[in-house]
Parts: structure tokens; sequence; C-alpha cells
């Protein structure tokens, strides 16, 4: 009787070691499965370009062919030319930053 009870023993462990090893097989499949969908995901989210919006600048109307915006800050010829706007300015209007002083429509 007592061989008996070693044959169930080792029964018991070869039961329990396929039951393993079958646990291993199904993460393992599991994991290849997920790798592809995980994948793509990265790769669709590094492929999305974000889009800049640049800030909308009103300009003032009183200055013909450049965009100069409206005060406040006062800008002076040296602003001007720091902003990369051709120079010299038309003036069809007001001159609200003073770039016109001797009132010959063309300022800095």
């Amino acid at each position: 009787m007592d061989g008996c009870l070693r044959e169930q023993r080792g029964q018991g462990t070869v039961e329990y070691g396929l039951l393993i090893a079958a646990g291993a097989v199904l993460v393992v499949a599991a994991m290849l499965f997920f790798a592809g969908g995980v994948e793509g995901l990265f790769t669709r989210a590094g492929s999305v370009q974000p889009t800049f919006k640049p800030p909308v600048v009103a300009c003032d109307p009183s200055y013909d062919g450049v965009c100069i915006p409206p005060g406040p800050p006062d800008l002076d010829c040296d602003d001007l030319d720091g902003m990369g706007i051709p120079l010299p300015v038309t003036i069809v209007g007001d001159d609200p930053h003073g770039l016109d002083p001797d009132g010959d429509g063309l300022g800095c």
C-alpha cells in the first residue's frame, strides 16, 4: 500500500508541473499577442505632429504695407528693425507710435 501512495504523489507533482508549463505558455502567447498592439499604439502616438497656431496679432491701420501692432507698448524705429519690419514705414493716418516726427509720411 505504501507503493500506491508514492505513485499518487508523483502523479500529482507531474500534474502541477504540466499546469505550470501550460500557464507559462499562455503568458508567453499573451505577451506575443499584445506586443504588436502596444508597438502600434506607440507608433501611432509618435507620428502625430502637433499643430502650431501663431498668436493673432492685430495690425495698426495707420501704417501701410506692414503689420505694426498697435500700442501699448510704444514702438520706435529700433523696435521695428528688431522685429524684422522693413523700413521706412509709410504712414497713412495717425502716427500713434510717433515714427514720423517730420510729418513727411515716411517713418524711420
